[in-house]
């Protein structure tokens, strides 16, 4: 069994592949506006990525500045069914999250040090 860890932030839901990387599925904006969103299940493993828009938005007359889309529901099935049968067939390993420590520098050999002494002149 794999140690659990904490989710990463707007995370819905998690899937866990054969060898522990995970599919996670998220919500997020299609447009700046917010008026169209869109269910997105991303594998820490290999990196595929599906993006399930939503249609149909309109706004909330009772609460007004609020959109609500119809279609939420329909998008965040088609990215779980993506996402449970992408992991169960995905062997990719995750990414490490910790980075690789830096090798320790080894301690170069000095150089030799040669003293310096001017030629001898030969005298003829």
């Amino acid at each position: 069994m794999t140690t659990q860890t904490a989710w990463p932030e707007n995370v819905i839901a998690r899937y866990l592949t054969l060898v522990g990387a995970t599919v996670d599925l998220t919500h997020r904006n299609e447009a700046e506006d917010g008026k169209k969103k869109a269910t997105r299940a991303v594998c820490t493993g290999c990196r595929a990525v599906t993006v399930q828009t939503w249609a149909d938005s309109y706004p909330n007359y009772r609460r007004p500045g609020v959109t609500e889309f119809q279609n939420q529901d329909k998008g965040d099935r088609a990215a779980r069914a993506w996402a449970q049968k992408h992991a169960e067939t995905c062997r990719a390993l995750a990414a490490p999250t910790v980075p690789a420590a830096a090798p320790e520098p080894q301690d170069e050999p000095e150089p030799k040090r040669r003293l310096w002494l001017p030629a001898r002149r030969k005298n003829a």
